[in-house]
């Protein structure tokens, strides 16, 4: 079906929530925010709002079970992709474990065992989600610097 991910986000936070928001790096806040893109690198849901300490699989656990979140679970037999900070479930596709994952683990030395061609092609897959998230990143930039870009101006 498409790719999933959590990501911390910088965040403003009130003086007295502060300390469920303090996440990794120099006491700043944070948000852990749960997307899921399609392979045309279209987000089909956004969740933000969780505390930057929180895990990634409880915030997916959280958010499925809170029927007004309106979360689509993938039809049977379909999956999203997941790094392995989530569980593997129905649904929900993550690699094997102690194995090597990062493409970048590939560059150097191509798969050999079948648990790391999976992991390889599942790696490949999974992607989608780090590139919608660029796109998205630039388009941002793009908008907030005020770029002067034509096909912006064309499609405006």
């Amino acid at each position: 079906v498409g790719a999933l991910d959590g990501t911390l986000v910088h965040a403003i936070i009130p003086a007295s929530q502060q300390t469920v928001y303090r996440g990794i790096g120099k006491g700043k806040c944070y948000q852990n925010v749960l997307r899921i893109c399609d392979f045309n690198m279209i987000f089909t849901f956004v969740y933000a709002g969780w505390e930057g300490v929180a895990h990634d699989s409880r915030v997916l656990t959280e958010v499925m079970a809170e029927p007004s979140n309106n979360f689509l679970f993938p039809a049977p037999s379909k999956y999203n992709f997941c790094d392995a900070s989530y569980t593997n479930t129905r649904g929900f596709m993550t690699p094997y474990r102690n194995v090597r994952y990062w493409l970048g683990d590939f560059y150097r030395r191509r798969a050999m065992t079948k648990d790391e061609k999976f992991n390889h092609a599942h790696a490949k897959l999974r992607n989608v989600i780090e590139r919608a998230y660029v796109c998205f990143a630039v388009n941002n930039f793009i908008r907030k610097e005020k770029i002067n870009d034509e096909l912006f101006a064309q499609y405006e």
